[in-house]
C-alpha cells in the first residue's frame, strides 16, 4: 500500500492528541489535513514542522458546531486527490452534572461531539469512489466503559458518538470501515498539577495510563487492517477494570 498518495483528515489537529496524531502519521507518508478552529496559529506551526520534514500537510480551518462548515471541509479535504481516511478527534469537554446541566451545554456537546463526526463520515462515505477503501476513526473515552456521573452532557455526546461509530460500521460497509479508540486520561486535563496527572495514573491496575504514544500507535493498528471494523480500543491501564465513583481528575489520595 502505497501511503505517499493517502490522504488523512484529523479534526482537531492542532494541539494535544490530534497534533500527535498528526506528526506521527505525517512521519508514516500520510498527506496529513490539520483541522483548526481557533488555534490557527498552532496547526500552522505544526503544519510547518511536518513540511520541514520532508512529509505533506496542509490546515482547513472549520467551525465543526456548523453543518455546512463541516460538508465543505470534506469537500476541501478532498481537493486533488480523495480522501482515504478521517480522524474525529475534535471534541468539546465542559464539567457539568445531572442535578445542574443547561439545554445549551447539552447542545453544544451534542454537536461537536456527534453531529460533526456524523456529518463528516456521512460525506466522508458520499466521496469514496472504491469499494473497501475507506477507513474512520472516533476518539471516545475510556469511562463509557467505567461510567460515573461526572461530565454529564460531555459523558451522554461520546456514549451517542459510540454508538453512531457501530451503526456507520454497518450502514457504510463495505466500503468504510468505522473503529474507535477510548483513551483514558492521557494529558493533564483541566486545573490538574502534575503530580495529581501521575497520581491518577498510579491508580490504573497497571500503573500507568495512555500516553500519546499509545494512540498512535492504536491508529496504525486501525488503519492498517482492513478486517477490522465496528470495534473500540481502550487504552487507560486497566482504569475501566476497576471504576470509580468519580471522575478520575477529582479523586484525592488520603
Amino acid at each position: 500500500m502505497n501511503l505517499a498518495v493517502k490522504k488523512i483528515l484529523i479534526t482537531g489537529a492542532a494541539k494535544r492528541i490530534g497534533a500527535a496524531l498528526a506528526l506521527h502519521l505525517a512521519s508514516d507518508g500520510w498527506h496529513v489535513i490539520i483541522h483548526c478552529n481557533k488555534n490557527r496559529t498552532l496547526a500552522d506551526k505544526l503544519c510547518e514542522t511536518i513540511k520541514a520534514n520532508g512529509k505533506r500537510s496542509e490546515v482547513l480551518q472549520a467551525d465543526l458546531t456548523n453543518p455546512d462548515a463541516c460538508k465543505k471541509l470534506v469537500q476541501d479535504a478532498s481537493e486533488g486527490r480523495a480522501l482515504s481516511a478521517l480522524i474525529n478527534n475534535a471534541s468539546l469537554f465542559i464539567y457539568d452534572e445531572i442535578d445542574n446541566f443547561s439545554l445549551q451545554t447539552l447542545q453544544n456537546h451534542m454537536a461537536v461531539n456527534v453531529a460533526a463526526p456524523a456529518i463528516l463520515t456521512s460525506e466522508f462515505a458520499k466521496n469514496l469512489k472504491h469499494q473497501n477503501n475507506g477507513c474512520v476513526i472516533n476518539v471516545l473515552d475510556s469511562k463509557l466503559f467505567g461510567l460515573n456521573p461526572d461530565y454529564f452532557t460531555y459523558t451522554l455526546s461520546k456514549a451517542a458518538l459510540q454508538n453512531f461509530g457501530i451503526l456507520a460500521a454497518q450502514a457504510f460497509a463495505p466500503k468504510l470501515r468505522v473503529n474507535a479508540i477510548a483513551p483514558g486520561i492521557t494529558l493533564p486535563s483541566g486545573n490538574q498539577s502534575d503530580e495529581e496527572f501521575r497520581l491518577s495514573h498510579q491508580r490504573n491496575l497497571l500503573r500507568r495510563g495512555a500516553d500519546t504514544k499509545d494512540i498512535v500507535a492504536a491508529a496504525r493498528l486501525i488503519l492498517s487492517t482492513p478486517s477490522m471494523t465496528g470495534e473500540t480500543i481502550i487504552l487507560d491501564g486497566g482504569a475501566h477494570l476497576q471504576p470509580l465513583p468519580r471522575d478520575v481528575a477529582f479523586m484525592k489520595d488520603n
